[in-house]
């Protein structure tokens, strides 16, 4: 009953302070109609806006578009869609608030032709990269300064807006959005690749919706109102993306097919995590992270100063009506113990909710952590793959470049390895790896890298490493090799080849003339070193 008297208080409150006024409200969009906005299209479609009191009206973006934030600032619109660059409005000291991200991981990444042999942020250096203007997509070259790419290096032009850019070779990578032009390219028989900064550590939030700090100020319960239909039909749109689709398609945007839509839905609900995250869901130390990146781009400057950025409802109940429906004091009583209940469960749904969004905060870290691992390491001996190093490598090797610091690597071979998987079996072999693999850790410096190469092949990173340098490491691992396989009464052994980097000498290079001194140490009887001629020897 209690709960009933509440629920008719609520309504004949809301119905006068937001119903009777029954605003006009204007939503700047960041791009045309798809379903990148589908949960305001559902919002509108089913009446949600209109439950709560609002007349809202949806403008496409565009080309051609006024450009949200601008609009926004300039008083056009009441509410706006921006990507994380809002932040940088906010630093100079404009007053926009953000109010919900809808996207918690950004679709910002490099698409590249499968063909083009192009894997890794290191591989685009030298490369012609088609950019989006301004911070529009500076997760992407966040990810390339976090890969050590000197953005010097890369030839970055302005996008044409036309993938036939990139289909007809005029560019190497084209900033995309994951959920859109993938599938143009899908669509036309082209294979594909992406390079997508979350994979690299940067994560920044998309499609943020965001207010002027004037409408928060003097209209509350609109802000509020607004906030919570367009929340609740983006759980809807997300709840049933085929149904939503077919609206948008019916409604919004008769030009994209439906197979187009629901591409996009299905990448759409693998960047907003509704099932990991609150929808709408920010987490401050994340955004002062985000804010900092921008900092060291160049696009803002610090300090770095977000108070009253991040939206906190100030909207109040009006309790005048209430007053006046009172016959007197038992119902001032109820009223009072009706909402020291009601805020009691709030609270403790905040707290709960809290501590929830903490926990999924802390799954998402162990979920990349995990990720990183895996993509990067050799799951029998836990060093780097051929892939890792060679990201590691080809960064090292434009350093010693840079500052004219010398680089060796060593190729090493474990001798007569195939017998022991034949006489004892794969596991004995596997034991040999592991152990092999923690001896070469030891004998390493701080700066030096390993990686498992393939089989039992094992390569060194030397950086600053000269020559003599490597040499006596390689002496090193050689003979601990020799010694715990001696004592275990195994008679394991080691062949090893060093080269040291030649002065136009490329990994590729590096690595030939290494694996050619090992072929030398094997001639020779095994069990040995050899050092490859410098290239200018050779």
């Amino acid at each position: 009953m209690h709960r009933a008297a509440w629920t008719v208080l609520l309504g004949l409150l809301a119905t006068t302070s937001i119903h009777a006024a029954e605003p006009d409200i204007t939503l700047q969009l960041r791009w045309k109609h798809q379903f990148q906005f589908a949960g305001y299209y559902v919002a509108k479609q089913e009446g949600l806006y209109e439950q709560a009191g609002l007349s809202v009206r949806l403008i496409q973006g565009g080309l051609d578009a006024a450009k949200p934030l601008e609009a926004l600032l300039a008083g056009e619109v009441d509410f706006a869609i921006a990507n994380s660059g809002v932040v940088i409005e906010r630093m100079r000291g404009e007053p926009v608030v953000a109010l919900a991200a809808i996207m918690q991981t950004s679709p910002n990444a490099w698409l590249v032709r499968a063909d083009a042999g192009i894997h890794t942020p290191l591989d685009l250096v030298g490369k012609r990269l088609m950019l989006m203007p301004g911070h529009e997509s500076a997760e992407l070259l966040a990810m390339l300064r976090r890969e050590g790419v000197d953005l010097d290096e890369l030839e970055l032009l302005p996008t044409s807006h036309d993938l036939d850019d990139l289909v007809e070779g005029r560019v190497d990578a084209y900033d995309a959005y994951e959920t859109n032009e993938p599938w143009q390219l899908k669509r036309k028989g082209i294979d594909y690749h992406l390079i997508k900064p979350r994979a690299y550590g940067v994560n920044f939030y998309n499609d943020v919706l965001v207010a002027h700090e004037s409408l928060i100020d003097q209209e509350p319960a609109v802000v509020d109102a607004f906030l919570e239909a367009s929340l609740e039909g983006w759980r809807r749109a997300l709840a049933e993306p085929e149904k939503t689709a077919a609206m948008i398609q019916a409604n919004y945007a008769p030009e994209r097919s439906l197979a187009h839509l629901q591409f996009e839905a299905e990448g759409l609900a693998e960047l907003i995590m509704p099932e990991l995250v609150a929808l709408g869901h920010m987490n401050p130390g994340r955004w002062q992270s985000i804010a900092e990146s921008y900092v060291a781009l160049g696009f803002a400057d610090d300090p770095v100063d977000l108070g009253g950025f991040l939206y906190e409802s100030r909207s109040a109940t009006d309790y005048t009506m209430a007053y006046r429906m009172a016959a007197g004091g038992f119902f001032l009583l109820l009223l009072a113990s009706l909402l020291a209940a009601h805020f009691a469960r709030l609270n403790n749904r905040l707290r709960r909710e809290a501590a929830r969004r903490m926990a999924v905060e802390e799954r998402l870290r162990e979920h990349q952590a995990e990720l990183f691992r895996l993509a990067n390491t050799d799951a029998l001996t836990g060093l780097w793959n051929r892939h890792r190093f060679e990201e590691v490598a080809g960064r090292e090797i434009r350093r010693a470049r840079r500052y004219g610091h010398p680089l060796s690597v060593i190729f090493m071979d474990l001798d007569h390895f195939k017998p022991i998987n034949d006489q004892y079996g794969h596991a004995a072999g596997d034991d040999v790896l592991r152990t092999v693999a923690e001896l070469i850790r030891e004998c390493l410096r701080e700066s030096d890298s390993v990686c498992r190469w393939g089989g039992e092949e094992f390569l060194v990173l030397v950086p600053h490493g000269c020559p003599e340098d490597a040499y006596r490491l390689a002496e090193r691992i050689r003979q601990r090799v020799k010694d715990c396989h001696d004592a275990e009464g195994g008679g394991i052994t080691a062949s090893l080849g060093v080269a040291s980097l030649g002065e136009s000498e490329d990994l590729h290079g590096l690595l030939q003339r290494a694996d050619g001194a090992l072929y030398q140490a094997k001639e020779a009887g095994r069990d040995r070193v050899k050092v490859a001629r410098p290239v200018s020897d050779s």
